[in-house]
């Protein structure tokens, strides 16, 4: 007799559904080694973050035993928070969930059967035709509604959806793997075995943190709750261990040396509610999804780093943060003792980073942060010897009133009342830096190329660059692709502000006002940036330049009034010679430092082709001669092309090369929050192409061998029309529905892992489109 417990079992049924292939099992099916790389490969690429189908997380057996939801993360008209669903944080146990509205996709009281496994049934009898698009009725819109039937509901879905089965508009699973789920469930789906105890030297160095963690004294406790306001985002790893394990830093109401009891809150800054509690390391136990593997790293020379930037300096805190909101939203009150000069190089230590968690971000579904920035822009920083809110310890404490958050209203404000008060606060603010500056430099002379952070003269992150793939960013180290229309120069305060907006302040389950508020603010400091910029450029281009980025808005409040041009009286140290200062400052900086710009971009912003890397082999090298001439140019070719496209170059001798191809889409303007389509100009619209992989979200794959990568190039440009778009495809893509669909996605898998291991996820197909 069969005893079905945990996930699933797999009955008759409820319709006339054939059954999955079957096989006896002699020996029980092990979960870790059988079950889960299957749900890795073939169900987490769908199911494996906030925006997975029926919130079902696959990436892990608590997942599973979680179950689904009818309630949607992503809700953009909702006038209430909801209440957070974060797996392994906001429920432990399945009455718990079910309790919070989750239904089972294993055995269900009310219902003959597992839901999983119906579904697999569903998807087994009605496959659809191989390598063609899907049918007019697959929805795929990530706005979509969605049934997430409960399993007694199952029947009149399938009836319904006779082809919404799983996997859901791919094709099949093998056989070979529909009877190894088939079998874990007849043998009664078992949780696995607890996971092999760490290594004793894993154990210390989490030890030893835990003990940096918890300090007694007040500066240490101030100290610790500034990192983990930084860091509760991160997967944290030991640099000996750049694979893992990964850890997650937490508030736990037990002490190191005891299981973690983490205390889960909205916010890192929200009361904890008890006045003892410890930051602990908690295990990451799931498997690694790409789009949330944000990664720090941590050492005996990280310690060393923060000891000297924080613990050994002579200040002397008088008291310890608080944790209402008007305080713990403002990082400029609560962390007021700490010095600026330690809390800016921390962030620029590990720029990258940090602009990873607001511009990539762990929420799955970022548009409210990425529909305000341009598809592809350059970031740099203001030196700390020049920015006035670092040197001058009187400046923070003159403006911090006019630095406050959204989230430190709660969303109770409407979207007016926010527009009316950050306007205010936000043009108070400029006003004052402004004349802060004309007291500073008296004869106008404005920056010189020193005031950019030159990485202290080794440091990589001090030149990135951001891709905007509709509603998902991607942050790389270098100036990667053609000159950008515009670029962002970084202070303390921007920096700061932008990650507690949208991140430590960022509530993905919040109302419709917190997400205008957060989207509103950061139209503010994203202008802020570009202004520093403009600082920079020549004083009689700056109006003209401005203007250029802001079609269609430079009658705007935002344009005229708050966020306007100041320091315009000043000039600028930097001698320009041509009409493209943009194109010569981006010069200028890769130029002045190999060791923190790296290799210049030959494939993107070449001279004179054919520019080949040094590092490049053969098989890249005849690729990229033949992607040269696509890059950076205007074509109505580029408007047909997905957001992000992959290229497999199969080699006949040698190793294999992969390419990005990311479309960057040219807007009029991004200052306005409703309309975007209105703003688009698909005529300026260029192709940059990278080695490698750029997101998390590939919207398609072409698969070339190198002795047709010349002809590809070619036929890209000469598509008009979708019709064209189609015969490419036909000829070089890889479809959801193609017989080649998981091998290939395998194969990308593969080597994404080979060629960056400690950064390696599962990429999200969910954005994957139906050409």
């Amino acid at each position: 007799m069969v005893v079905c417990t945990g996930i699933a079992c797999p009955p008759t049924p409820p319709t006339a559904l054939p059954p999955l292939p079957a096989r006896p099992e002699v020996t029980a099916v092990s979960f870790r080694e059988q079950v889960q790389p299957i749900l890795e490969r073939r169900c987490v690429v769908c199911h494996g973050c906030y925006d997975a189908p029926c919130q079902l997380l696959l990436s892990s057996y608590e997942g599973l035993e979680r179950g689904a939801s009818k309630e949607v993360v992503y809700n953009a008209s909702r006038l209430t928070n909801a209440t957070p669903t974060r797996l392994f944080i906001d429920a432990h146990g399945t009455a718990a969930w079910r309790d919070l509205g989750f239904h089972p996709v294993g055995p269900d009281p009310d219902a003959a059967g597992s839901l999983l496994f119906h579904m697999l049934q569903l998807g087994h009898a009605h496959p659809f035709t191989p390598a063609t698009k899907l049918p007019p009725g697959i929805g795929l819109d990530i706005n979509r509604t969605l049934t997430c039937a409960r399993a007694d509901e199952f029947a009149e879905y399938a009836r319904e959806n006779p082809q919404g089965g799983m996997p859901y508009g791919f094709a099949p699973l093998t056989d070979d793997e529909l009877r190894v789920l088939a079998a874990w469930a007849t043998q009664g789906a078992l949780p696995p075995p607890a996971r092999p105890l760490l290594q004793a030297s894993t154990v210390q160095q989490v030890a030893r943190w835990e003990t940096f963690l918890n300090g007694a004294s007040t500066k240490q406790r101030i100290v610790a709750r500034y990192l983990y306001e930084h860091w509760f985002v991160a997967h944290l790893y030991f640099t000996d261990l750049p694979m893992g394990p990964f850890f997650r830093i937490v508030r736990s109401r037990t002490p190191p040396g005891t299981p973690v009891d983490e205390i889960a809150t909205r916010r890192p800054y929200d009361d904890p509610g008890t006045a003892t509690f410890w930051y602990r390391l908690k295990l990451l136990d799931e498997t690694i999804v790409h789009k949330t593997h944000i990664t720090y790293p941590l050492s005996d020379a990280r310690m060393r780093r923060l000891t000297a930037l924080f613990l050994t300096d002579a200040w002397r805190p008088t008291r310890l943060p608080g944790y209402d909101v008007d305080e713990a939203s403002n990082p400029f009150v609560s962390f007021a003792e700490v010095p600026a000069r330690a809390r800016y190089q921390f962030l620029l230590d590990d720029a990258q980073y940090f602009t990873d968690t607001f511009i990539r971000g762990p929420v799955c579904r970022g548009q409210v942060a990425v529909d305000v920035i341009e598809d592809q822009f350059f970031v740099v920083y203001l030196d700390p010897d020049q920015d006035p809110s670092v040197t001058d310890p009187t400046f923070l404490a003159q403006t911090r009133d006019y630095l406050n958050l959204p989230a430190e209203h709660l969303s109770h404000l409407a979207p007016g009342e926010f527009w009316i008060q950050y306007g205010y606060e936000q043009r108070r603010y400029l006003d004052f830096r402004s004349q802060y500056y004309d007291r500073v430099d008296p004869e106008r002379r404005g920056p010189s190329l020193d005031f950019i952070w030159n990485g202290d003269g080794h440091n990589p992150n001090a030149q990135l660059t951001v891709f905007r793939h509709f509603d998902s960013a991607t942050v790389v180290r270098g100036f990667v692709g053609a000159v950008p229309k515009t670029m962002w120069v970084v202070d303390f305060p921007i920096f700061e502000r932008i990650y507690y907006n949208l991140v430590a302040g960022y509530d993905v389950f919040g109302n419709v006002a917190h997400q205008a508020a957060t989207r509103l603010y950061m139209d503010h400091l994203r202008r802020q940036a570009e202004n520093l910029l403009l600082n920079f450029l020549p004083a009689d281009r700056r109006d003209e330049i401005h203007a250029s980025w802001y079609v269609g808005a430079t009658d705007s409040i935002g344009y005229t009034i708050v966020d306007r041009l100041h320091g315009g009286a000043h000039g600028t140290q930097i001698p320009f010679r041509t009409s493209d200062p943009i194109g010569e400052l981006v010069r200028m900086l890769e130029a002045r430092n190999p060791k923190v710009s790296g290799p210049p971009d030959l494939l993107n912003r070449c001279a004179e082709p054919p520019c080949d890397r040094p590092e490049a082999t053969p098989v890249e090298r005849r690729a990229e001669r033949a992607l040269q001439p696509l890059t950076g140019v205007r074509g109505p070719w580029v408007a047909t092309l997905p957001e992000v496209s992959l290229l497999h170059v199969r080699a006949s001798v040698g190793t294999d090369a992969v390419y990005s191809l990311v479309h960057n889409r040219a807007h009029t303007n991004v200052a306005f929050m409703f309309g975007e389509e209105n703003r688009l100009v698909p005529a300026d619209d260029t192709l940059t192409v990278a080695p490698g992989y750029l997101g998390s979200y590939p919207n398609f794959l072409f698969e070339v061998d190198v002795a047709d990568v010349e002809t590809f190039a070619q036929a890209l440009t000469t598509i008009r029309s979708a019709v064209d778009l189609e015969q490419v495809v036909l000829r070089w893509g890889v479809r959801r529905t193609s017989p080649r669909m998981w091998a290939a996605i395998d194969w990308l898998h593969d080597d994404l892992r080979r060629r960056r291991p400690g950064e390696f996820g599962i990429l999200d197909f969910n954005r994957y489109l139906n050409l």
